[in-house]
Formats: C-alpha cells, structure tokens, sequence
C-alpha cells in the first residue's frame, strides 16, 4: 500500500499498488503517454513497443479504467485487436480495479449499478464486466447487501 503523506502524518490519500494502472504499467514495464488514438478509441496498445496511449481529455475514472483495460492487452501480450481479445482485457481489467469486499460495502449504501461504479471508482461496464466474474454465492452476497440496502 502506498501512503501519501503531507507535512506532519496526516494522510491524504492511499492506493493499493494492484489497482493503482500507473503504477501496474510501470511493474510491467509499459510506457503511457497520452496523443491522438484512432477514431471513437480511449487507448491503444502497441506490443511491439509497450506502449500504452490514451486519448486527450479523459476524465480521472475513464483514464484509469482506460489505462487499465490497454493493460490487461500487455498482459496477454495482444497484436491486432478481436472480440475475444477485448473481453479478456476487460476482465483483467475489472478484476485488478474493483475488490469484492468494496462491491458488497457500495452495494450496502448505494442504490443504482452506477451509483456502486462511481462509488468504486469505475466505469458502469468495469462494473458489469466484474459482476460477471463472480461466482453465484458471491453474486447472493452482493444482492443481499443491496436488498439491506433497499429495506
């Protein structure tokens, strides 16, 4: 865990390093930059240089999930760019932005799949994309903490 401190020891602000993509970019060796990407992308990655670039003018969440999805593409070292490819750089993604303990905790207090993605720090699909991963017993939890949430 990183901790960020001002003068004295009061803390600003913590991250975890494993859902922190600047930080994951540079444990993997992956340069960012941000420039122009082709029409209608958030980010491009290109294998052969290990280069991660965003699009100018993301917002902080649209940034990092971004960043994080390209991520996943270095992970699997992905060339070109396919349907399957795309989902498993989703997953990698949602699975290293979202921690399950937080999912059940935002469920508990929000009322809306947007309202527990913002409260997450995620975009809506990040959100759905994880859901996805989760197994049924897990899936009961979360709907439960939502039902507490709702009565």
């Amino acid at each position: 865990m990183i901790w960020r401190l001002t003068r004295g020891t009061k803390i600003l602000h913590t991250t975890i390093y494993r859902m922190n993509p600047r930080v994951v970019a540079h444990r993997m060796g992956v340069r960012v930059r941000t420039a122009v990407t082709p029409a209608g992308w958030w980010g491009a990655y290109d294998h052969q240089r290990r280069l991660v670039t965003l699009r100018p003018g993301l917002g902080p969440i649209q940034s990092a999930c971004t960043l994080m999805h390209e991520l996943g593409h270095a992970y699997y070292g992905h060339v070109g760019v396919t349907g399957k490819q795309e989902a498993l750089a989703n997953r990698w993604a949602a699975c290293r932005l979202i921690e399950f303990d937080r999912v059940l905790t935002a469920a508990a207090v929000q009322q809306s799949t947007v309202a527990v993605a913002a409260e997450l720090g995620v975009l809506p699909s990040v959100l759905e994309t994880y859901l996805q991963t989760l197994t049924k017993s897990e899936l009961g939890a979360v709907r439960e903490a939502a039902l507490r949430m709702a009565a």
